[in-house]
């Protein structure tokens, strides 16, 4: 086997091992976007519980400043029906008024226990919600520590692989690496086996003459097919 083809065999084992590590990049790169997703999904939950509590609290405020209203106003009926210089009408009105009011109130107050009751529940739960997220982020941010390291690995790997194809290539003739790397270009084996007198890339069979020109090693042989560069296994 002529060197030249040894030398692209290898430089083709380098090239694959690159194509391998762009995709476990990627994998690591999309494993990592998915646990940052989780992360943000799981504040974002926090964050609209905490807002869920906010309004409560909020709604209670109001009703009680309601209810407190609602008490000034009956205690202003009774007032003026217990000391007011009034008709029988107006003592009826006031009277029906006050009644209208305490049954509102009533009913307010009962309103604002349930949301007091509410509140609470929420706080509850929201705090266990909190909690557990805050460990589950950990877990979260444990595991991209991780995928980070795996990152790294693979990013000195392919500085190393980067290295050695750059070394290898000075050793190449030019109009050789222009060829392979038109190649690779469009295939991942832009050199490829004969096996049974087929080309292993295309799967085509090869005609007589270009065989036995490869394993003559009567230098570089294509494939009539693909152009794949050939080499006999």
């Amino acid at each position: 086997m002529p060197s030249e083809i040894e030398r692209l065999i290898e430089l083709q084992r380098i090239d694959q091992q690159l194509t391998d590590a762009a995709r476990q990049t990627d994998h690591l790169q999309a494993t990592r976007d998915a646990l940052l997703a989780r992360i943000a999904s799981q504040r974002a939950t926090v964050q609209a519980n905490q807002q869920e509590l906010t309004g409560l609290r909020h709604d209670s405020r109001l009703q009680n400043l309601a209810v407190d209203e609602l008490d000034d106003r009956i205690r202003a009926y009774q007032k003026r029906l217990d000391e007011g210089i009034i008709s029988f009408k107006e003592m009826e009105d006031l009277q029906a008024k006050i009644e209208s009011e305490r049954t509102r109130i009533n009913r307010m107050e009962d309103e604002a226990l349930e949301l007091m009751d509410r509140i609470e529940s929420t706080q509850v739960a929201a705090e266990g919600h909190a909690s557990a997220a805050e460990q589950h982020e950990a877990a979260l941010r444990e595991q991209i520590a991780g995928v980070d390291d795996q990152m790294l690995d693979v990013r000195s790997k392919v500085d190393a692989l980067q290295a050695e194809r750059a070394q290898l290539t000075e050793s190449i003739p030019s109009y050789l690496r222009s060829q392979y790397d038109g190649l690779h270009r469009k295939f991942e084996d832009p050199v490829a086996e004969i096996h049974h007198g087929t080309c292993s890339g295309c799967k085509l069979k090869l005609s007589g003459n270009t065989v036995e020109r490869a394993r003559g090693a009567l230098g570089i042989v294509t494939c009539e097919h693909c152009s794949r560069i050939l080499r006999v296994s």
